[in-house]
């Protein structure tokens, strides 16, 4: 069942409030979504830090990660061919393409995993015998992007597919169902409309409790409340505190 923005909101404000000298401060609407989407990508981020070395933080994430997604394929200049991210990725995983032999009559296409190299050695590895794109070895150099990744086959192979799999970017929490006015409408900070709700991005009481306590932190820092927050401060930079 999705835990609303609704619900987040009159935790945090409870949270807040219990743990603030101002008894009774309240929040506009949309300055305390702000503050929970904000610790909501701050939690992401640790939580795919962890997952590297850590299972059981890449459980936290599994309704974020997308598998096996088709990457858009453009054909480049001096043996290149590139693979554009999709607009909603954050963290690639995993990756391999499919490719065919350039031999007359070769039409079947196989999996190769490419390695990923450093950019100071690309120019150097697409030279080297034992390290440049080779069809039979299942060779491919790889470089990777802002927007996509580079392969570079060098015209030993061609490429047929390239599939990733990744997590995909947060989707931010709305709720103008709560404004006291008859137009449940408002602007977010980019100049956007808001006019429906949008609940949290995971079904995770367990990952909107975590959301809700360092939205309170950052609350503390906002407001220059030096006591609260130095007291807690060790709870938002410890990495472990905040999964």
């Amino acid at each position: 069942m999705p835990v609303t923005a609704r619900e987040l909101i009159g935790q945090f404000e409870r949270k807040l409030n219990s743990l603030n000298t101002h008894q009774g401060q309240s929040y506009q609407v949309v300055d305390a979504i702000n503050i929970l989407n904000e610790a909501w990508e701050v939690v992401f981020e640790n939580n795919i830090k962890l997952a590297e070395t850590d299972s059981r933080y890449r459980n936290n994430l599994r309704q974020l990660e997308k598998k096996n997604v088709r990457l858009d394929l453009q054909e480049m200049a001096n043996g290149m061919t590139f693979a554009k991210y999709p607009v909603d990725l954050h963290t690639r995983l995993n990756h391999y393409v499919t490719a065919k032999c350039i031999d007359k009559g070769c039409e079947t296409c196989k999996m190769i995993v490419p390695r990923i190299t450093q950019s100071d050695d690309l120019h150097k590895n697409r030279q080297d015998p034992y390290r440049r794109s080779d069809f039979q070895w299942e060779q491919l150099p790889m470089d990777e992007a802002g927007d996509g990744i580079y392969l570079y086959h060098d015209g030993k192979m061609q490429i047929c597919e390239v599939y990733i799999d990744y997590y995909r970017k947060v989707r931010k929490m709305q709720a103008p169902s709560l404004l006291r006015c008859s137009f449940k409408t408002y602007y977010d900070y980019n100049d956007r409309q808001i006019v429906m709700d949008e609940d949290f991005d995971v079904d995770s009481t367990y990952l909107s409790r975590k959301v809700v306590d360092v939205a309170v932190l950052m609350a503390h820092r906002d407001v220059r409340d030096t006591e609260g927050y130095q007291s807690q401060i060790s709870k938002i930079m410890a990495l472990e505190n905040i999964t």
